[in-house]
């Protein structure tokens, strides 16, 4: 490199050696001086520090800057300069406020001073900060000078008026008169109600994740009363396959995986239990903020072990803090405190992204590149759960429960202490003193003939007690150990290695600069912090969780939300179509004690979700996405997997309990060394269950990480490592290939058949007519008749179904 081709990185050592020894500590001064650092952190530090020293040069601390001295207009003659070659940062001017910002900083003394952020989160700021909009001291309205404060969800909850339309009877709700306002304000108009033998169809995918049986669509099409759909969504969601298919949806987005990943992706045997518990929260329509709290906090609140099924739920549910992958190498190579680290960051970007729709994973290493949000932001999120440790040793059984075990066991010890007893006299009989644990060899030798069979016959007695010993039941939980919180530090680079300014617990400085007034939990030896951050996640106050929550809904019935980016409502992600629909939801799931069943009806009893199905809807551009159905929207790969079962006859309907092996290929198998390096606690292989048990719906089979099940991974199951909102949807050649030959569709195929051709008095007609009863839940059209009347001269019954099983109509939701 060139003398005369000085780096940026070089200026700015010269800007940080200029700083002056004091200044006067005007608001006005620390609000540019915060300005100035902040910038120079984000334009130098990513390729002077921790990791990468472009040049030799590091500049993450304060004692690697003192060492030059320069003046520091030469910063200022980078980065204004006119020749790329020469100009800083690389290939990209800064902007005039930037470099304004910079030319003001320099004359008035170039004084670094960590920005007011950290300050007001360590308790050194004096007085109270108040939001963006109203404070110039805060931290996000320092840093970003003042932009980024028109972002729509940063706006506080409203309920919007329920506009006044020109309604010929379409409207049923709230909900359709904001989607016909916007409608008519583009002169268009809704589109016509699908027929009743389709809305039954789509409202039992919908709501249940399986097909309609043909009995109940004939019974649904026939009834006359005036308030049938109603009773049939009643019915839908009344049903435990409504918490089985919604389950996965919120599985999908807290990552949920039945083991730990990595190069072993060890089984993790009671992970099941939080996904019960989710499926079980949902068919009970468990309040959403209790939900929130269950999940971050169900062991802060009660105290001891649990007494009902509630305290006991409560502690399973904070297996979502353990979802993520877990490292078990980590101490093998003494990297505890970077699996630490990653879990720390895992749980901040996944309560980010699954409850509030922030993207804190853009701001681990630096400041966010787009939304109000701060590096210190992610950092005073992850100290919530800095006091949190594994508590895989506590017993979730109810407290009556344990008592009775401990009274159990506590009998068996006392036999099996009787017994040694009697061991101990024979060794004390045959030394003639009190025998010691050394003792144990030489007093064997020392036995005649009888006193070895007293005492083989005394070791087996104490054998067969411990066998009867009763155990108790742990999960995979989280606990806040009080007594050791680890602090929490900024880091530079997110380098768990180069610590910078400490943070206390708080949430987004945008809205909430100041530190949080902890809650005091019920368990005495825990911090509280944890509950902290759930009930201000499940607040009115929040502007983020309840918008989230209904958009989550609302994409899952129309294909696309409301936003069409459900873990991003930030700048960078999609602007909402439809944001007073979007604000009256949310409302309405505040004001009906967050109940989510709620937000289902009011969904499902709209004209909007009642609307026929377009076939243009996905051609053309601006059209409403978010408010009407695509043509044909396929099947998710549970769905199609449990509709293939279902209308077979062979789908077992099982309600929870551990996860469901199902037989794998060798070679899918072998190309996962894990399995293949099994151990002595079965964790890494893969154990197939009994081919009896492996038709249950694909909720309850097991996901492993780096083992994803090629059927279901064939029809895009998504990867568990991150959060997932929004799923994609292919349509490719290997989805044919596995429906045509896969042998979970031969199976089925053949299933039907069997059952059809044992029909008493079973005419090829009537073959024909059971079988698409049966597939398609409807009776065949007259050409359909004779075409598969004509199929069947040359093929057999097995190959018909085999066809209908891959149409069109059966794959796809309309």
């Amino acid at each position: 490199m060139s003398k005369n081709n000085i780096p940026y990185s070089l200026v700015c050592i010269w800007l940080w050696s200029a700083i002056a020894t004091s200044l006067t500590a005007a608001d006005d001064q620390d609000v540019l001086n915060g300005q100035a650092v902040s910038l120079l952190r984000r334009e130098c530090v990513s390729c002077h520090g921790p990791d990468k020293q472009e040049a030799e040069l590091r500049l993450d601390s304060r004692e690697a800057i003192r060492a030059v001295v320069q003046k520091p207009s030469l910063l200022l003659e980078r980065i204004e300069h006119q020749d790329e070659s020469l100009l800083m940062p690389p290939k990209r001017r800064l902007a005039e406020k930037d470099i304004a910002v910079l030319k003001t900083w320099i004359q008035s003394g170039a004084r670094w001073q960590v920005p007011v952020q950290w300050k007001s989160v360590t308790g050194q700021h004096s007085g109270t900060i108040g939001d963006a909009w109203s404070d110039p001291k805060n931290p996000i309205r320092t840093l970003f000078r003042g932009e980024r404060l028109d972002l729509w969800s940063l706006k506080p909850i409203r309920r919007p008026t329920i506009p006044l339309v020109n309604d010929t009877g379409w409207c049923r709700n709230p909900i359709d008169c904001f989607v016909l306002a916007k409608w008519g304000s583009e002169g268009r108009t809704p589109a016509e109600e699908s027929p009743e033998s389709v809305l039954i169809r789509r409202l039992s995918m919908d709501v249940t994740g399986l097909p309609a049986d043909f009995t109940h669509v004939q019974r649904f099409v026939q009834d006359s009363s005036p308030d049938k759909w109603d009773r049939l969504v009643e019915q839908k969601l009344s049903s435990p396959s409504f918490g089985v298919h919604w389950a996965r949806m919120w599985l999908d987005v807290v990552r949920y995986s039945d083991s730990n990943g990595f190069d072993w992706d060890e089984f993790r045997p009671n992970t099941w239990r939080y996904r019960d518990f989710v499926v079980n929260a949902f068919n009970r329509d468990e309040p959403f903020d209790r939900f929130v709290e269950k999940q971050l906090a169900g062991d802060e609140r009660f105290d001891g072990a649990p007494r009902d099924w509630d305290e006991q739920e409560s502690l399973v549910a904070t297996s979502f803090l353990r979802l993520g992958p877990r490292d078990n190498a980590a101490s093998l190579f003494n990297e505890q405190d970077r699996a630490r680290a990653e879990l720390m960051s895992d749980l901040t970007e996944t309560t980010a992204s699954a409850f509030l729709g922030l993207t804190m994973s853009c701001c681990r290493c630096h400041d966010h590149k787009t939304d109000p949000l701060s590096q210190a932001d992610h950092y005073r999120l992850s100290a919530f759960f800095a006091a949190s440790h594994y508590a895989d040793d506590v017993p979730i059984d109810l407290l009556e429960e344990q008592s009775s075990i401990r009274e159990h066991n506590q009998k068996l010890d006392d036999e099996i202490e009787a017994i040694q007893k009697s061991i101990d006299e024979i060794a004390k009989t045959v030394l003639q003193r009190k025998p010691t644990k050394e003792d144990a060899k030489k007093v064997k030798e020392l036995m005649n003939a009888e006193q070895r069979e007293q005492v083989h016959q005394a070791e087996k007695k104490i054998s067969a007690i411990r066998q009867a010993k009763r155990s108790f039941i742990n999960g995979l939980v989280m606990n806040d150990k009080a007594d050791s919180v680890q602090p929490t530090h900024v880091l530079m680079g997110g380098d768990h290695k180069a610590p910078r300014e400490l943070v206390e617990p708080g949430f987004p400085s945008v809205l909430f600069p100041n530190p949080p007034i902890l809650t005091r939990p019920m368990k005495p030896n825990s911090t509280g912090r944890r509950l902290t951050l759930a009930r201000w996640i499940a607040s009115a106050d929040n502007p983020w969780t309840a918008r989230v929550m209904v958009n989550r809904i609302w994409q899952n019935y129309f294909g696309n939300g409301i936003v069409a980016t459900p873990n991003d409502l930030g700048v960078t992600g999609a602007l909402p179509t439809h944001p007073e629909l979007l604000d009256f939801l949310a409302t309405e799931l505040i004001e009906s004690g967050w109940s989510l069943k709620h937000i289902h009806r009011l969904i499902l009893s709209s004209g909007t979700y009642r609307q026929k199905a377009l076939a243009d809807v996905v051609m053309t551009e601006g059209r409403d996405h978010a408010t009407l159905r695509t043509h044909l929207r396929r099947k998710s790969a549970e769905q199609l997997r449990d509709s293939m079962l279902h209308v077979s006859g062979l789908l077992q309907h099982k309600l929870g309990g551990p996860p469901v092996w199902p037989e794998l290929d060798g070679a899918t198998l072998a190309a996962n060394p894990a399995v293949l390096d099994d151990n002595e606690t079965k964790t890494k292989g893969w154990y197939p269950s009994h081919v009896s048990q492996q038709s249950v719906r694909s909720l309850y089979l097991i996901q492993k990480r780096t083992i994803r099940i090629p059927w279901l991974e064939t029809f895009d199951l998504p990867e568990n490592a991150v959060s997932c909102g929004k799923r994609e949807c292919s349509l490719v050649a290997p989805q044919s290939l596995a429906m045509m030959n896969g042998s979970l569709s031969l199976q089925a195929a053949r299933q039907i058949a069997e059952t059809v051709a044992k029909e008493p008095q079973g005419t090829m007609h009537q073959q024909i007519e059971e079988v698409f009863r049966r597939v398609l839940s409807r009776s065949p059209m007259e050409n359909e008749l004779n075409s598969c009347r004509t199929f069947l001269e040359s093929r057999t019954l097995v190959e018909l179904c085999l066809v209908l099983l891959n149409t069109n109509e059966f794959a796809f939701v309309e």
